[in-house]
């Protein structure tokens, strides 16, 4: 009993340690334009996000700023920011949301309102109310570093197969596109960048790039040291 009683704890431990957490990351990414809002950075939401962060120590980036090259050669060291909106005519609530490459939410601020009559101070009333409460998740930087992680995932080897039309599942939010192949559950992630036709692409253990070249969906990525490129039969 005492041997299985030390070896779940080992494991238990071992899994507190693999779970991530918001002091582990010093980087993010704001989409320049969340689904209610009709324009880029309607009511200064998206840039006052980012203003909160860098005061906060975070390098951050809008989707559609000139960012730095390598930043985006590898996800999982960065966050992206999503915001939950609920409005009526009566009040407006917001609440940010942090979220690591999987889609997991790490923090989450306070659901904060404003019932102010006009839309824009409504807005930020609300917004400066939840980023308040981030003081919540006492954030501070673990100085953690992803170089080993982002060096495996370049050099994981696996069989890569076309994704077919007939068998795929397509998600999508404000920072990336998910297809699934049902089949042989094959998962191909598209991480938005500036540019409507190239993607940031994360398939089957593999970083590259996804980009339309003559109507076709193409994956490129470094295999050794040469470049490979590979047509994905998709549709986005």
């Amino acid at each position: 009993m005492k041997k299985i009683f030390f070896t779940l704890l080992i494991l238990s431990s071992l899994t507190g340690f693999s779970q991530s957490s918001l002091n582990d990351y010093n980087m993010a990414v704001i989409p320049a334009k969340y689904e209610f809002q009709k324009v880029d950075n309607e009511y200064r939401i998206n840039t006052t996000i980012k203003s909160f962060l860098k005061q906060k120590g975070f390098e951050a980036y809008l989707s559609s700023d000139q960012i730095p090259e390598g930043f985006m050669d590898y996800n999982c060291n960065k966050l992206f920011v999503n915001v939950v909106e609920e409005s009526s005519m009566f009040f407006t609530k917001i609440q940010v949301e942090f979220k690591d490459c999987k889609n997991k939410v790490l923090f989450a601020t306070d659901l904060a309102e404003s019932r102010s009559k006009d839309r824009t101070k409504s807005y930020n009333e609300a917004l400066l109310l939840a980023l308040k409460s981030f003081d919540k998740a006492k954030y501070k930087y673990s100085g953690k570093t992803y170089f080993d992680e982002e060096a495996q995932e370049k050099l994981k080897v696996r069989d890569v197969e076309n994704v077919t039309l007939q068998v795929v599942k397509t998600e999508k939010n404000e920072s990336f596109i998910r297809v699934v192949n049902q089949m042989n559950q094959k998962e191909l992630i598209l991480y938005k960048t500036s540019k409507p036709n190239i993607y940031l692409s994360s398939y089957n253990g593999r970083n590259g790039i996804v980009f339309s070249k003559e109507n076709v969906w193409v994956f490129e990525y470094i295999d050794g040291d040469k470049t490979t490129s590979e047509p994905l039969e998709i549709k986005l």
